[in-house]
């Protein structure tokens, strides 16, 4: 026996063909499994970025709409502190127009301002929740 042969593990030793076979199916079957598993995640990755995707858009859309509202709004307010500005007589009733005027629209711009914000922190986490759940079930395995 040489020297090598006493380092080497005995079912290395006895090379046969049943043990090249049996050692091929374990890596063969190994193989296959880490596969599906990674196909099965690369899957779930895609339907929550799918998710993602859909919430943005969803988000993008009703945050338009919000601020086209909020636009239009103090479009309205404008044209009718202009039209206020028409049967004024005195220079008193223009400061007094023009007071009143700005204190409401800062009012009304705070709100809309408050509104869209909290719409946006609503967005970002619609879209953000989708790619958080898979990324805790990607590691939780590994915890």
């Amino acid at each position: 026996m040489s020297k090598i042969d006493t380092l080497l593990p005995a079912e290395i030793t006895q090379f046969s063909s049943e043990n090249v076979r049996k050692a091929a199916e374990r890596g063969v079957s190994q193989t296959r499994e880490a596969f599906e598993k990674l196909n099965a995640s690369g899957r779930s990755a895609a339907g929550s970025f799918d998710a993602s995707a859909v919430a943005v858009a969803r988000g993008v859309s009703e945050f338009n709409a919000k601020a086209f509202e909020a636009f239009r709004a103090n479009t309205g307010a404008a044209f009718d502190f202009l039209a206020s500005l028409a049967g004024v007589t005195s220079p008193a009733e223009i400061v007094a127009l023009q007071s009143d005027f700005a204190g409401k629209q800062f009012k009304a711009m705070s709100e809309q301002a408050r509104d869209l914000s909290a719409l946006t922190r609503r967005i970002a986490a619609d879209c953000i929740e989708p790619i958080k759940s898979q990324l805790e079930k990607a590691f939780k395995p590994l915890a």
